[in-house]
């Protein structure tokens, strides 16, 4: 009597393990967006933190008219183009950001592997299209406003969302506070 497996065994053996590294690699894909997910929420409020420290620095910022320090900095954040976020001076210090009048700096972020922005409410719960989050110098005072540059109250939540559908809030206050849940 000979040992070994016949072929019938060996192609079983092998079903099985194709159906549990299928598994395996199905759950690794989602590992992998929710690693994505909670870098791309700490990357955003890293960069709302960033924005407060230009607006404490007290730095110089090239714009068209030459060489101007911005009374405030802020970031624009849409639901119109939800997978890019950017971070301005509001030079004329009207809580909002508009082309014509205010400097971009830096070029624009873009979240990672199709994540998101999926809603900017307010307190209330409101939805917003389009939120600024603005610290203005000399104290770094936190502004929540809309496109408009009307304010929102004083907390925002900027609900993240990957492909598959996990979620991740950043929650901004006004007193400064910036968080993830």
């Amino acid at each position: 009597m000979k040992n070994g497996f016949t072929m019938v065994e060996a192609v079983v053996m092998l079903a099985i393990v194709i159906a549990i590294s299928a598994v395996v690699l199905f759950s690794f894909t989602g590992f992998n967006e929710g690693a994505a997910l909670n870098r791309s929420s700490r990357e955003l409020a890293l960069a709302i933190r960033r924005a407060q420290n230009m607006s404490l620095a007290v730095t110089q910022i090239q714009t068209s008219a030459g060489p101007r320090i911005p009374p405030a900095v802020g970031l624009k954040l849409s639901t119109l183009a939800p997978a890019t976020y950017f971070t301005f001076a509001d030079l004329l210090h009207d809580n909002k950001y508009a082309s014509a009048d205010d400097a971009k700096i830096g070029s624009d972020a873009t979240f990672e592997r199709g994540i998101k922005l999926d809603s900017l409410k307010d307190k209330d719960g409101v939805a917003r299209a389009t939120v600024h989050i603005i610290f203005a110098a000399p104290e770094a005072t936190v502004f929540l406003g809309d496109e408009n540059g009307v304010s929102v109250g004083d907390k925002l939540d900027i609900t993240l969302k990957t492909p598959a559908g996990q979620t991740r809030t950043v929650v901004v206050r006004t007193s400064g506070q910036v968080s993830v849940r």
